[in-house]
């Protein structure tokens, strides 16, 4: 398991650094096509590769952390104790340190700055503490930038991510991933559904209007990765099935039709194709890169602009962004992770027990 988690790592990095390159292009003010919205002919484009794979991963990987745990509380504190610190703290500094420095990069004076009041840094984490994004940036800081939409546009999609988890602790009470394992494939085939109507089909089909969201593709990525894990036996394959999958994904990628069940072919493929690397990473940055990288971005606009080709931009936009990966794992997750430990002793208790 060891081997896994540390070749998930490394896949987890990759996704962080595709999700970079798109968010690169939009916020470098480029008039470039993204290499794989160019390949797919429109079906997809890498952040929403990325974004999906993300969740995929963690649907398997979640899954199998409810499993191993001895109760709830001990699941639930450790993916509080995973996310949340990160993002706090990545959430301050995005208001008080990166948004003022994009503030003064773009020519005007800190004295200036709001760093209370409406629209401010102090309401920017006040009102996004919670995960739920309800401000996406600060008076004036994105003014002249080549995107004004958002400051850390990739924080959303963390709330998302902690709905997954509730959903993972009412499915594994309920048995979803054992004696009523073929339940849950009707939970999964019904997401589905709903995804491939939602999401490739023009008009609205009765309830279908409710879930066309982007919120939508991560859940049912995200349902399919636990699907994967419930149906290991079944859907976890052999090199040849693996390469065969591989080469179907591409093939619907090239000529159309991948759209239609993304979910399950990127989950499937990077599992599959993932589980059988035996890399060691000592560092797990992808968490970090994925959370600093917009705003990294943004920061590096504002100090040059678009003045450098595409490629060396995005470059130094992934070299900043591993640095500052680097220094949260360090700094923030790992102590954190390591609290688990202590915590995991105080929750151990046979009445929460639930095997």
């Amino acid at each position: 398991m060891n081997d896994q988690k540390n070749a998930f790592d490394l896949l987890r990095l990759l996704l962080a650094a595709c999700v970079l390159i798109t968010h690169g292009l939009l916020i470098g003010g480029y008039r470039l096509m993204d290499p794989l919205d160019y390949f797919s002919k429109g079906q997809t484009n890498l952040a929403e590769f990325g974004v999906m794979g993300f969740f995929a991963l963690s649907g398997y990987l979640i899954a199998a952390s409810f499993e191993r745990a001895d109760n709830i509380f001990i699941y639930a504190g450790h993916r509080a104790l995973r996310i949340l610190p990160g993002f706090w703290v990545c959430l301050l500094l995005t208001a008080f340190i990166f948004a003022p420095a994009i503030y003064v990069l773009s020519g005007r004076s800190l004295h200036d700055f709001n760093f209370t009041g409406n629209a401010s840094s102090l309401s920017f984490v006040l009102n996004n503490i919670g995960l739920n994004i309800r401000q996406w940036g600060i008076k004036r800081v994105l003014d002249g930038a080549a995107d004004q939409e958002s400051l850390n546009g990739s924080l959303w999609s963390l709330y998302p991510e902690i709905q997954c988890y509730a959903f993972t602790l009412v499915a594994g009470l309920a048995g979803l991933f054992n004696k009523n394992r073929f339940l849950y494939l009707v939970v999964a085939v019904t997401f589905l559904v709903f995804f491939a109507v939602g999401f490739n089909f023009s008009g609205n089909y009765g309830p279908i209007i409710f879930v066309r969201s982007p919120a939508m593709k991560l859940y049912t990525a995200y349902i399919v990765g636990t699907l994967v894990l419930v149906f290991r036996d079944q859907l976890l394959l052999d090199k040849r099935g693996t390469m065969f999958t591989c080469v179907f994904t591409l093939l619907l990628l090239k000529f159309g039709g991948f759209r239609l069940i993304s979910p399950l072919l990127i989950a499937i493929v990077l599992i599959n194709l993932f589980q059988r690397f035996e890399i060691k990473m000592r560092y797990d940055i992808s968490y970090g890169v994925y959370i600093y990288g917009f705003i990294v971005t943004q920061l590096l606009y504002a100090w040059i602009g678009s003045r450098l080709p595409f490629l060396l931009f995005i470059v130094l936009a992934l070299v900043s962004s591993a640095l500052m990966g680097l220094l949260s794992f360090l700094f923030v997750e790992r102590p954190f992770m390591n609290a688990r430990k202590t915590l995991d002793g105080c929750l151990r208790s046979k009445m929460y027990n639930w095997k």
